[in-house]
């Protein structure tokens, strides 16, 4: 609960950072800034694959053995990361050129330390989760969140002078500064609480083959995102220039459907990405010890959660678009992509909570099929339609969705829940999606009531939230309490 708790909380100073940016370097800045993201999580995938998790899941058997691991995985991470980041840093004008933003050498240069300080900060994190140091591993992705952002806040007012592409190289740095003073502090509570390694046992030949193919496994279910991502970044300035967009109109759309229209739909799903962490862990246990009752009834009961909230957030963000836009980011043609993109808090809480859930029952490759088909169809809609001339948005907007769509389908395919739903529970989930829209229609006449006041249109849209967000949270009350009852 403190590792769901801390992802909230870095989700939220994250979300801080982006709107902080958003409104000084514009979605050029921003579209720049998500382009060599996509290659610097990619390469970080590649140094670290799953040899944190791993190592991580080695350690809780055998504490002592694992202490030996890490020590051998962290020669070899410095390494890796050392020769990966100069590399990085001696060819970032080809990596800008292959991402179609040359303007982006010197935004890749300023990522190059992260490439030796993340993947080690992963490391150590991983064998503290073998630990069960759990506060310490939080605490630490919080400092780690907060210098980022601070770095963010301090150097791209600094950068913004000479340039756009300096700002956001000024940004990227963060991902250093945060990910070095995130490990002095872990290292210095590892200093003081390591554990006693002298009275234990030899480690066997077969642990670190062992560790490097349960690493591999990891890798090459979890590397399907980030390659993904990296994709979409080639992809889909290249098509919108296809269209007749030009080069930086195509950074722009790219950032606005990046870094402000996904940033708002996924903050809604903090809250099932909370509650997907604390509910593996006690399904899991249900299901290897046979309680199947309570196994169904817990993700029952998470499903409902996750349609109920998905709902409630969802018609929040296509109603508030407009507002959202304009007044959190600054930039007003957002409103179309964040509507666009509006359903994607219900179906991404849908599918972490049925990815749990056939986790829970040992199923893992069935969510890593659905998302791989996902990702394909993805691809070729981004392709097709997104170099049709005044489809950008759509093609973007539509081509994320259908992933979304189609992995959570598979899920609910495999685990029958469409031939399990009844009538009742059928005729109960119409019945949340009219009492919402209702919610919004009355909102929408209170407003149009209290205009005769005189009070200004900001005023009004203020009311009008709060309005929304009363009658939501007491139908949520409602609903949930129905729910846990059941």
């Amino acid at each position: 609960m403190v590792r769901a708790n801390a992802m909230i909380v870095v989700k939220a100073i994250g979300l801080v950072g982006k709107v902080f940016m958003t409104r000084l370097v514009g979605a050029e800045g921003m579209g720049l800034y998500q382009l060599a993201y996509s290659f610097y999580s990619l390469i970080l995938m590649i140094i670290s694959g799953g040899l944190p998790t791993a190592l991580g899941m080695f350690t809780a058997k055998h504490t002592a053995r694992g202490w030996r691991l890490f020590k051998i995985f962290s020669v070899f991470m410095i390494l890796t990361g050392l020769v990966c980041s100069i590399l990085t840093f001696w060819f970032s004008t080809p990596i800008a050129n292959l991402l179609g933003y040359p303007q982006l050498d010197f935004v890749i240069r300023c990522l190059s330390p992260a490439m030796l300080a993340v993947p080690l900060l992963s490391l150590l994190r991983g064998y503290l989760q073998g630990l069960e140091r759990y506060t310490a591993i939080a605490l630490s992705e919080i400092i780690e969140q907060t210098a980022r952002i601070g770095t963010l806040m301090l150097l791209v007012p600094l950068f913004i002078q000479s340039g756009i592409e300096f700002a956001v190289g000024g940004a990227v740095l963060g991902t250093f500064t945060g990910a070095l003073l995130s490990f002095a502090v872990l290292i210095t509570f590892f200093m003081y609480n390591r554990p006693s390694v002298a009275l234990s046992p030899p480690s066997s030949r077969a642990d670190l083959p062992l560790v490097v193919q349960a690493s591999f496994a990891i890798a090459f279910t979890r590397l399907l995102i980030p390659s993904s991502d990296f994709m979409d970044a080639i992809i889909i300035p290249q098509r919108l220039q296809v269209a007749g967009v030009s080069s930086k109109e195509a950074a722009e759309m790219f950032g606005i459907v990046t870094s402000i229209a996904l940033v708002v739909a996924y903050m809604p799903t903090l809250i099932t990405g909370a509650l997907t962490h604390t509910l593996t862990m006690k399904i899991t246990s249900d299901w290897q010890n046979k309680k199947y009752n309570a196994f169904y009834k817990k993700s029952h009961t998470a499903i409902q959660v996750a349609w109920v909230w998905g709902l409630a957030s969802g018609f929040f963000i296509f109603e508030y678009a407009p507002e959202i836009s304009l007044f959190v980011f600054g930039i007003q043609n957002a409103e179309i992509p964040i509507k666009s993109l509006a359903m994607l808090p219900l179906l991404v809480g849908l599918r972490e909570i049925t990815t749990s859930v056939l986790w829970a029952q040992n199923r893992k490759k069935t969510p890593f099929i659905g998302l791989c088909a996902g990702v394909l169809a993805n691809f070729i809609i981004l392709y097709s339609i997104v170099a049709i001339p005044e489809f950008g948005y759509t093609g973007m907007s539509l081509g994320i969705i259908t992933l979304e769509l189609i992995a959570t389908g598979w899920n609910f395919k495999t685990l029958q829940l469409f031939q399990r739903a009844k009538s009742r529970t059928v005729i109960v989930l119409l019945v949340d999606i009219l009492v919402f829209e209702a919610i919004l229609i009355m909102g929408t006449l209170c407003s149009k009531a209290l205009s005769s006041l005189g009070w200004s249109g900001t005023v009004h849209i203020i009311v009008e939230a709060f309005h929304y967000c009363f009658w939501c949270a007491l139908y949520l009350k409602v609903r949930l309490k129905s729910i846990f009852e059941e």
